[in-house]
C-alpha cells in the first residue's frame, strides 16, 4: 500500500509537466490566428474564475491527462481540494495555496511538495499568475445553459501560458460543468463535472496527519497513469468514498 500510494504521489508532478508542454504553433496556425478577427471580447474581470467554488462536491470524468476518461469524486472546502487516488483506495488532499498534496491510506501518510493531478484546474493557479479572460459563446453541456469563457494563465515562471477553457452553467452559478486544456497539436484534455453540489462540506473530509513522511527518493516519475477505469456511484455531497 506504501509502494501504491508513493507512485500515485509521484504523478504529482504530471500537472505541471502537462502545463509545460509545449505550445509553439505551426506557422499556418499563427498566420490564421493573426488574419482572423477577434471573436472573443475580452473580460475586465482578473481574478481566477475557480477561485469563486471555495464549497462544492462532484464527480470528475476526466482529468488534465490526454486521453482519461476515468471517473472520481473530488471535493472542496477552502484551500483544501479532497481527491481520489488511481484505484479509489486511498484519497489525496492539495493545499491550493502551498501547492502540497497529503496522500493517506488506511496504514500510511506520505506528502508531496506538488499538487496531486487530479486537483487541476483548481490547482492551477498559483500567485504572481497573470489572468486574461475573455468570453467566446454560449453552449449548452449535459443539459446545462453555459457561457464559454476562455481563461489564460501566464507567468515569468511558465516556459508557457496555461489555456483553458470553461463552460459556466448558468444554473450552478458558473460552476464549469467542461472544462478543456487547451494545447496545440490537438493535445487537448478534457474534464466534464457532474452531480455537482455547492455548499459547505463535512471538514472531517479534510482531515490528515501532520506528520506526514516525504515520498521515497530515487524513483522515476511515471509519464501516465495505469489504466483502467474506476465508475464510483454518486456520493451525496459531504460523504467520502468508501476505500
Amino acid at each position: 500500500m506504501v509502494r501504491l500510494l508513493a507512485t500515485i504521489l509521484f504523478i504529482c508532478c504530471l500537472t505541471a509537466q502537462l502545463n509545460a508542454q509545449s505550445n509553439e504553433q505551426a506557422p499556418k496556425e499563427k498566420e490564421k490566428e493573426s488574419a482572423a478577427p477577434a471573436a472573443a471580447a475580452t473580460s475586465a474581470k482578473t481574478e481566477f474564475p475557480l477561485e469563486a467554488f471555495q464549497e462544492f462536491s462532484a464527480i470528475m470524468v476526466g482529468s488534465v491527462m490526454m486521453g482519461d476518461e476515468r471517473e472520481s469524486h473530488i471535493y472542496r472546502s477552502g484551500k483544501l481540494v479532497r481527491t481520489e487516488g488511481l484505484e479509489g483506495r486511498n484519497f489525496l488532499i492539495t493545499d491550493v495555496t502551498t501547492q502540497e498534496t497529503y496522500g493517506v491510506t488506511a496504514l500510511a501518510c506520505l506528502h508531496d511538495g506538488h499538487p496531486y493531478f487530479r486537483a487541476a484546474p483548481f490547482a492551477s493557479m498559483k500567485p504572481g499568475y497573470k489572468v486574461e479572460r475573455a468570453t467566446s459563446g454560449q453552449e449548452t453541456v449535459d443539459g446545462h445553459s453555459c457561457k464559454i469563457e476562455d481563461v489564460t494563465l501566464s507567468s515569468p515562471k511558465l516556459p508557457h501560458p496555461i489555456r483553458l477553457r470553461l463552460w459556466e452553467a448558468e444554473d450552478l452559478q458558473g460552476f464549469p460543468v467542461k472544462v478543456e486544456f487547451r494545447r496545440d497539436g490537438n493535445h487537448n484534455s478534457v474534464i466534464h463535472y457532474k452531480s455537482v453540489v455547492l455548499g459547505p462540506q463535512d471538514p472531517t473530509l479534510f482531515i490528515y496527519p501532520k506528520d506526514c513522511e516525504p515520498p521515497p527518493k530515487g524513483k522515476q516519475m511515471p509519464t501516465k497513469a495505469p489504466p483502467g477505469a474506476r465508475k464510483p456511484a454518486a456520493a451525496p455531497a459531504g460523504t467520502p468514498p468508501q476505500h
